[in-house]
């Protein structure tokens, strides 16, 4: 009887917590001007630390969890052969170990379909370095309240340069036609891209968060941001304007609500993944109407 009533308890407090978790759910976004994908290859160096660290923030841990019961993240990014002073950024992964097991990729045909809700985060290559081209940035344009809503309900993102919008790059590469304001245009937030200044230099939360260092961060970089959004600065360009950001938000009212204190990002990037996942169990786990 006892054993019956601890079960019994310990399934309302699941019940709870997870009602709490889909009211006041917040997810992990980093967004970076650096193309980590790009210098990540072959697997060492400052873009690898830096992939790595952006990876294990959106997925509260998992992006190298091999185990068939955690979700994958989602890698976005096109299939076309690379142009020249391009790589594709999902070779990327398998320089750091990661393989089939730890994501799925899609390009821009398969975006409308994604349920998001599938991936413990989504992961985007870059255009300057990575083939992340007008078709895909278009395509989660138009997914960009499901964006939200997946951020919102605890899901990461992850997102890399999309080259500078003064550059002309932006136009004769990956992002024909586009126009700054579409730049990270998935985002129901305003993101204000410009052309970055090196060299860099991380900031205490990066360093204290992700454990980065300046080395890490003096790759060729493509954009600073002119707005924070809400979001921490990571690292800044010699001009002081934030060339990384990251923080655990909520979309709301247009903009990014931060949820935690800076100091307790890591904590509860896992602690609110790991919720998550003891939700999902719980609803699956819950017995069959008859």
């Amino acid at each position: 009887m006892a054993d019956f009533k601890r079960l019994a308890g310990k399934h309302l407090l699941t019940a709870a917590l997870c009602a709490f978790v889909g009211a006041a759910s917040a997810g992990p976004v980093f967004l970076t001007g650096h193309d980590p994908d790009f210098h990540a290859q072959p697997g060492a160096g400052g873009g690898a630390n830096l992939l790595r660290a952006a990876l294990n923030f959106v997925t509260g841990g998992t992006y190298n969890d091999a185990n068939p019961a955690t979700p994958k993240f989602l890698w976005v990014e096109s299939s076309i052969v690379p142009p020249g002073g391009h790589l594709r950024g999902e070779d990327s992964l398998g320089d750091i170990g990661l393989s089939a097991a730890h994501y799925d990729a899609v390009n821009a045909a398969g975006l409308p379909a994604v349920n998001f809700a599938n991936y413990s985060a989504i992961a985007i290559a870059s255009s300057f370095g990575g083939t992340l081209t007008r078709a895909e940035l278009d395509a989660l344009i138009a997914r960009s309240a499901d964006i939200a809503a997946f951020i919102n309900a605890g899901g990461g993102l992850f997102a890399s340069a999309e080259c500078s919008a003064a550059g002309g790059a932006c136009g004769a590469n990956l992002l024909a036609g586009s126009t700054p304001p579409d730049l990270f245009g998935y985002l129901p937030v305003d993101v204000t891209s410009i052309g970055a200044a090196p060299p860099f230099t991380v900031t205490p939360f990066g360093s204290a968060t992700f454990g980065l260092t300046n080395a890490d961060m003096n790759d060729p970089t493509h954009n600073s941001f002119g707005l924070t959004g809400g979001l921490n600065i990571v690292d800044t360009d010699s001009a002081g304007n934030a060339t990384t950001l990251a923080g655990i938000v909520r979309i709301e009212d247009g903009g990014f609500t931060p949820v935690p204190e800076p100091g307790s990002l890591g904590l509860a990037a896992l602690a609110l993944l790991g919720l998550t996942l003891a939700c999902r169990r719980f609803r699956s786990d819950k017995p069959k109407q008859r």
